[in-house]
């Protein structure tokens, strides 16, 4: 039998094995649903005694449950983090990280292609209730992020790559240039997943992932989760969200450890059609520039191999033509379905910079006519077909 230690050091045990204690369930290879709001105790001594903070000791729901333990665990280990904890939805595990981060009159610096309702959060609530002050900066040049960070920045905030036109952010150096001013580091990991970066090891102090992406990988969940390195940090984000109650249910955590056990598989076989796909378009006469990071052609492919193991299955494509000429496109494709999401066993399409004015799209690195998709487990040879035939409606 693989010993436990061995399971920290592959991805594949992790996922299929680790944290999970078959003796407490009648040996189950898959562990109940704990749907219990709460545990009862022996005595009031005991109650009293018992330590909040214990990953192990379990009271009320808002804050801790066995289900929910099993999947942060794994994701922990994945992460190669101290600890993690998983909460109701991406946004919830983002805002509790800011607010854990931030306090009033603290300056942030956040890449522009950050995810849309974060940086709303940033400049709404953040601003307005805190005095949070939040630079934006596009995020590929280390120099841009030189001049932005003072020892007044607080929280530096990436996605590499971001999820529209795939820049990256070095992680290595923006991570020892804020910890030389005092700040944290906070990146959304959800395109690479832990199975392609782990950005702990390479300086960051929290990783976030959207769990109704990849990890759950079958949009039937919505949740997120956050991993660290830090113990003092880790309890931090523990009391903020029992006190915001933001912590995942149960029967969504269980979907999120079914997710786990495939995600390996999954994710290196959406690789291989995205590349497939990415490849195709880059050739194709109708198509003016593909953002995908595993292209060789893409600006920042050498950083990329120094800092992630692969890539997954989203990428955008502008067409030589006119955004209507773009809608039409995207309306004629039949296997990629038109939707906001990505991550799952399906293939969307998207025009996020649709509505968007000229000098937004400018500012975000993507014409309005940007086409994202996501390459689901349909199978390479039907999307390219489906791909195919759209274009050539133009």
């Amino acid at each position: 039998m693989t010993d436990q230690k061995s399971y920290l050091r592959d991805d594949s045990l992790i996922t299929t094995h680790h944290a999970e204690d078959y003796e407490h369930y009648y040996n189950a290879v898959v562990p109940p649903v704990f749907m219990n709001s709460l545990h009862v105790f022996e005595t009031l001594d005991s109650f009293y005694s018992a330590d909040p903070h214990d990953m192990h000791q379990y009271c009320y729901g808002r804050v801790q449950n066995p289900t929910v333990r099993i999947f942060e665990e794994k994701v922990a280990a994945l992460e190669q983090g101290t600890g993690a904890a998983a909460f109701a939805s991406g946004m919830a595990a983002a805002s509790t990280a800011v607010l854990a981060c931030v306090k009033d009159e603290s300056h942030v610096v956040c890449i522009r292609n950050a995810y849309g309702p974060l940086r709303t959060f940033l400049t709404g609530y953040c601003a307005e209730h805190m005095h949070v002050k939040t630079t934006f900066v596009d995020g590929r040049d280390l120099q841009e992020f030189e001049e932005a960070v003072t020892d007044k920045t607080d929280l530096v905030i990436l996605e590499s790559p971001s999820s529209i036109v795939f820049s990256l952010q070095d992680i290595r150096e923006v991570s020892a240039l804020a910890h030389r001013h005092g700040a944290l580091v906070y990146i959304d990991n959800t395109f690479c997943t832990p199975i392609f970066q782990k950005p702990l090891q390479m300086g960051a102090d929290i990783v976030m992932h959207t769990t109704s992406k990849y990890i759950g990988g079958h949009s039937d969940v919505i949740g997120g989760v956050l991993a660290v390195r830090d113990g003092t940090l880790f309890d931090k984000l523990l009391q903020m969200r029992e006190l915001l109650g933001g912590i995942v249910g149960p029967m969504e955590a269980w979907l999120m450890i079914r997710g786990l056990r495939t995600l390996p598989v999954r994710v290196r076989q959406h690789q291989e059609t995205a590349l497939a796909v990415a490849q195709f378009l880059k050739k194709h006469e109708r198509v003016k520039k593909v953002n995908y990071p595993g292209l060789t052609c893409h600006p920042q492919y050498e950083l990329m191999c120094r800092q992630q193991e692969g890539n997954t299955g989203l990428l955008s494509f502008e067409i030589d033509g006119t955004v209507e000429q773009a809608v039409k496109v995207t309306e004629a494709l039949r296997i990629f379905k038109i939707g906001v999401s990505w991550g799952g066993f399906e293939s969307l399409v998207f025009m996020p910079h649709m509505k968007m004015s000229s000098e937004e799209c400018k500012i975000l690195g993507g014409e309005p006519q940007i086409i994202r998709i996501h390459c689901g487990l349909e199978g390479t040879k039907y999307l390219l077909e489906d791909l195919e035939s759209a274009l050539a409606g133009i």
